[in-house]
């Protein structure tokens, strides 16, 4: 796992949680700059505040690992962008993925 790597990965459970750096950095007790910090790769966060991350974004470890992306687990974000959306987003979201089909076969 690298830097970068990470904060991408806490960047994306972050916005599919619907929150700002703001609101992340106040629920694990940092600053938000170093919430940014985390998740541009210029900081690595301490253990404890991963683990405050993670709990805050109900997250796992396996869920950061970049080296394991199965079919599972790309199924699973979306089910876990899916789960985030407001019902009219999730109808333009539906009506997308029914085209993209369409097209594809």
């Amino acid at each position: 796992m690298n830097r970068q790597e990470i904060g991408k990965k806490i960047k994306f459970y972050r916005q599919i949680s619907n929150l700002t750096q703001e609101q992340l950095a106040e629920k694990v007790g940092i600053h938000e700059k170093q919430i940014s910090r985390i998740e541009s790769g210029i900081h690595f966060p301490t253990f404890d505040n991963l683990i405050k991350i993670m709990n805050a974004l109900n997250i796992e470890f396996k869920d950061l690992d970049l080296s394991n992306e199965s079919k599972n687990a790309v199924k699973e974000k979306l089910i876990k962008i899916i789960k985030s959306l407001k019902d009219q987003d999730a109808k333009l979201f539906l009506a997308i993925i029914e085209d993209i089909k369409k097209y594809r076969n």
